[in-house]
């Protein structure tokens, strides 16, 4: 065979193993950003999501601005592979401090532009996403045909994209188009070998795991028959409930246990396409719901005994589920709880409950169904103790005067229950223009977009609380629940502090706080709000109240640059292939 020949070949597979090695470039941004028409204070939280899943985020230096390009502050979107099999240009939507903005993009990839985002804090039934997933039925190699003789189904193993194995009366495939694993159960044994055939008596499905970061969640679905190539579910989950569902959810803890609810976990919402419950004339019969928590939650709620997963129906019937915690837990340490739902999917959320704060007597009804309703008023004689103030996730609206005096007391925390913020009654709150505060918001900081900590201090987490620049007199009141593993590290010489960010001088400064190893928490009083942290400072290190922000060109010293792409190694790989084969061509 020439040379010529080989070398050129050679050329194709290095161009192809390139293409393959390419990743993905992230889309940046940058521009002003408004939050109920004005320009959002310094320390606003600007997220860029997928599909509902976080890809990217950012925080304010300056009011009005996020950004520039070029800088340290531009909002960089990377969307995953999973993002673009789903789609060849996946939607990029944007939030201003758990806000959606108005504004959504496609995704390009390697897209270099100015995007002006708007937001309004809307009412309470904004819900937060946190995570999302996609299932479908249409999975290639599969092929559905109804006969007369009943549901018929075709499997070509060549182009199946996952796992198959078979046994007398049932094809399993594994890890296909978002499945962890879907059984059809035939009337006799599939036959063939290349292709297997088979009639089909049932199928049993179970979605791959959606993951939060700090939990996750999955159905299993029992089926009279399969649903179709056009079927699919769309499941998201929300760091909060609607206003109606929290209600409806409430009301039916209190009428099946006589308790409240503590707090909410999270909220599982499974959207159906070209399928349907056996209940609405379709074919799911049951499903079983898993949904995971993380051992500091359950700890803080009392244990797994207060916990229980719930179901808001279609048609707004409300439902507590027999729910039961597994034995073994998953690789990380978290609890998971599940529960069979006789009516299929919906809405499902994880709560924990605690017994009311003061009563009269008389409990609550054996009922288990609600239609809605408060459980402020769930009928009984239950008296609700004004000093206790309700938890809220994420983002809480605030009752003020005319004159921003706090009607009632509110405690808002983060969705992993590391972080909380209280407010009481009588607080005066207003916002950063001196107007009466409207609302409250907690959200965790990514550990990438956290601003460098002083010398000899290591953040744990990154607390941005909201809105930046809203104050309180007398102060509200911050606290950070550490785990076991933390708390162990004050013995190892390590001292927990609080420090608030100020981003017009871009020094951190420390906030007097108060160590409970009672309830292993640290307390701070703050006055107003901004991006708060829980560090760690090394016993025998001196670290000053406030450091500069280290800018590109200042990089903390020890600090490793920036790696190599691999893309840029692979193209030296081509451009060195392609000048090998030059110099052999003039040879010849």
């Amino acid at each position: 065979m020439d040379i010529r020949y080989i070398i050129s070949l050679l050329i194709l597979l290095s161009l192809a193993c390139t293409a393959a090695a390419l990743p993905v470039l992230p889309d940046e941004f940058a521009g002003s950003v408004t939050l109920d028409g004005k320009p959002a204070p310094a320390g606003t939280v600007i997220t860029a999501r997928i599909d509902w899943n976080e890809r990217g985020s950012t925080v304010t230096a300056k009011a009005g601005e996020y950004g520039p390009l070029d800088s340290p502050g531009v909002l960089a979107v990377r969307a995953t592979e999973e993002d673009l099999r789903r789609s060849g240009s996946p939607i990029i939507t944007f939030w201003v401090n758990g806000h959606k903005a108005d504004q959504e993009v496609a995704f390009t990839g390697g897209a270099t532009r100015r995007l002006d985002l708007s937001a309004v804090t809307g009412g309470e039934d904004d819900q937060v996403p946190v995570a999302s997933g996609r299932n479908s039925f249409g999975i290639e190699g599969v092929g559905i045909t109804d006969t007369d003789g009943g549901q018929q189904v075709v499997i070509d193993n060549r182009t199946v994209q996952g796992g198959i194995t078979t046994n007398e009366t049932a094809i399993t495939l594994s890890n296909v188009d978002g499945w962890e694993e879907v059984v059809i159960f035939t009337r006799e044994r599939p036959a063939g070998d290349m292709q297997l055939a088979g009639t089909i008596e049932s199928v049993h499905a179970r979605s791959s795991p959606i993951n939060t970061g700090s939990a996750w969640a999955q159905v299993d679905l029992e089926m009279s028959r399969h649903p179709g190539s056009t079927a699919q579910l769309d499941t998201t989950i929300y760091q909060n409930p609607k206003t109606d569902e929290q209600e409806a959810f409430e009301t039916v803890v209190y009428q099946m246990t006589g308790k409240n609810i503590n707090s909410f976990a999270y909220v599982l919402n499974v959207q159906k396409t070209n399928v349907a419950n056996e209940g609405d004339g379709g074919i799911i019969r049951a499903a079983t719901i898993r949904m995971a928590a993380s051992p500091e939650w359950v700890t803080s709620m009392g244990g797994v005994d207060n916990v229980v997963i719930l179901r808001r129906a279609d048609d707004g019937t409300t439902t507590g589920l027999e729910t039961h915690c597994l034995k073994e837990r998953d690789a990380a340490g978290n609890y998971i709880f599940e529960a069979v739902s006789p009516g299929g999917l919906s809405a499902f959320a994880l709560v924990a409950t605690k017994a009311p704060s003061s009563s009269t007597g008389g409990g609550g009804g054996s009922g288990t169904t609600s239609g809605g309703g408060s459980s402020k008023d769930p009928g009984s004689q239950l008296v609700y103790d004004p000093s206790a103030p309700e938890v809220h996730t994420g983002r809480v609206s605030l009752a003020t005067s005319s004159t921003g005096v706090v009607l009632e007391s509110v405690t808002v925390r983060t969705a992993d229950e590391a972080c909380a913020v209280a407010i009481r009654e009588g607080t005066t709150a207003r916002d950063a223009d001196g107007n009466p505060l409207g609302e409250v918001t907690t959200t965790r900081i990514a550990p990438a977009d956290v601003p460098a900590a002083p010398p000899g201090t290591t953040v744990a987490i990154a607390l941005s609380c909201g809105p930046a620049g809203a104050t309180f007199d007398p102060p509200a009141v911050l606290t950070y629940a550490l785990s076991g593993e933390e708390w162990a590290k004050i013995d190892k010489g390590a001292t927990p502090k609080v420090m608030w960010y100020n981003p017009e001088t871009g020094k951190w400064q420390d906030v007097p706080a108060t160590v409970d190893p009672a309830t292993r928490t640290v307390t701070a009083e703050v006055s107003h709000f901004s991006i708060y942290a829980l560090a760690w400072a090394v016993s025998g290190t001196t670290a000053p109240e406030t450091q500069d922000t280290p800018t590109p060109e200042q990089e903390p010293a020890g600090e490793p640059g920036a790696a190599f792409p691999t893309w840029a190694l692979a193209l030296v790989v081509v451009l060195v292939a392609a000048l090998a084969a030059f110099l052999v061509m003039r040879k010849k």
